[in-house]
């Protein structure tokens, strides 16, 4: 897949980094905005976002975290420090310029998906509700339950993934969720057997290769909506 890092540009003009992939060819596609887990934009996280370029979409992954600690960390401590550390408010004035900038992309057909790992959950819920992102997907995403007022329009196509075994979110908070949007149209929150956290990431303990293949699924079938 075509690849490059870039420079975003905040409403204030300030720049950081990011890095763009998007399918061969030069027609237009939907955007799909990945916000990464706590570990930021690392070699898995751009694998992942080059197989959702195969399958159809311009990609962009910001280095989210730039306001803390910028770069991909390995280190949990360090990881989970720039987390406890980030400013929420600003998280989403920044997603909402990078929205805006996706859509202007010129391989971007005008709509764009926003797709959470982990951390990135709150912001693809938040995006889709508040933001007028055309579609939300997450996995393992965390924070979802602090967002469900409003919801999303029910037009909004919505497939949050989460693993039933999963420590860090509770089948209580997944129930809550499931709750929330049982009214929703096109909204798929689905609770997996046998997975616990991080079933989505290949290099990260708790991979779950079914579940991550079964639930990508899912969402590749969502975000197509777009197309």
């Amino acid at each position: 897949m075509p690849s490059k890092g870039i420079t975003n540009t905040t409403r204030d003009n300030q720049t950081y980094e990011g890095y763009l992939t998007e399918p061969e060819g030069d027609g237009k596609v939907p955007g799909i905005l990945l916000i990464p887990a706590i570990f930021g934009t690392d070699d898995e996280m751009k694998e992942l976002a080059d197989a959702w370029a195969a399958d159809g979409f311009v990609v962009s992954v910001p280095d989210i975290f730039w306001r803390v600690m910028p770069g991909p960390t390995a280190d949990i401590e360090k990881a989970f420090g720039r987390y406890n550390a980030f400013d929420v408010e600003q998280g989403y004035k920044d997603v909402e310029d990078l929205l805006s900038d996706l859509r202007a992309n010129p391989r971007c057909n005008g709509k764009v998906a926003v797709l959470g790992y982990c951390f990135g959950g709150r912001y693809a819920q938040y995006a889709a509700a508040r933001l007028g992102a055309d579609a939300a997907g997450a996995f393992h995403g965390t924070l979802i339950e602090s967002e469900l007022n409003p919801l999303p329009p029910k037009s909004c196509p919505i497939s949050f993934h989460f693993g039933a075994e999963d420590q860090v979110i509770p089948m209580e908070t997944v129930e809550q969720i499931q709750a929330a949007f049982a009214g929703h149209d096109h909204a798929d929150i689905a609770a997996h057997d046998g997975a616990g956290h991080n079933f989505s990431m290949p290099t990260k303990d708790g991979y779950h290769a079914g579940v991550a293949a079964t639930s990508r699924q899912a969402v590749l079938e969502a975000f197509n909506a777009l197309k």
